[in-house]
């Protein structure tokens, strides 16, 4: 079964920011700031390093919620790991941001372990890719749309440039190294249009 997933802003292959609420064995909610992908034909793809409690949770119980939502307050309490327990709805069986314009539980179906390459993390913390397939999508707000970061970069990158004529040459430094950096992250997990976008950007940066 396919999901509609483009009503909530979702489009196959690319990557979205989202938060990810999982339950305990003792019954104990938890949320986390994760990114996911949907694969295509109801299976969605994550990967969370190890020693997070959202993914303890994962494996024990095969099962997590992917809530969409743009609240900034929910994103840093959940980073923070501080998001309590007025944020859940009162449901016991699973884990849900309360008044969240939509969600979609998710069922784990493979899990593989790797030690990531060519990453800033220069240990041996491994990296459990999840796939799983969606059992339910809640749409509570027509608007609903979930978050690609790429625009927020593509948005500071265009901010600098308004800037790059009247900074000195450290700024405009500080101001490409940022253009870079954004443009790895979009290139990585944005669509065609921001794609081009922050690339026909570069080129103009590059003229001055």
């Amino acid at each position: 079964m396919d999901f509609e997933l483009s009503k909530v802003g979702i489009e196959k292959g690319l990557q979205y920011e989202c938060i990810t609420t999982t339950v305990s064995r003792d019954g104990v909610k938890n949320a986390g700031a994760f990114a996911f992908k949907y694969l295509g034909e109801g299976m969605v793809f994550c990967h969370i390093f190890e020693t997070s409690k959202t993914l303890k949770n994962i494996l024990d119980t095969n099962v997590y919620v992917v809530n969409i939502t743009q609240d900034p307050l929910v994103f840093t309490y959940a980073t923070l790991d501080c998001l309590g327990d007025e944020y859940f709805t009162s449901d016991c069986d699973i884990s849900i941001i309360k008044n969240t314009p939509a969600y979609i539980i998710v069922d784990v179906e493979n899990v593989e372990i790797e030690t990531p390459k060519n990453f800033q993390i220069q240990n041996n913390t491994k990296i459990y890719n999840i796939t799983g397939k969606i059992r339910k999508i809640v749409i509570n707000d027509k608007n609903a749309c979930a978050y690609n970061r790429g625009l927020s970069g593509l948005i500071e990158c265009l901010v600098n440039f308004s800037r790059y004529q009247i900074v000195d040459d450290d700024k405009r430094k500080v101001y490409m190294d940022r253009l870079l950096e954004n443009q790895r992250v979009i290139n990585k997990v944005s669509d065609e249009k921001t794609i081009k976008a922050i690339a026909d950007l570069k080129s103009e940066y590059e003229k001055n």
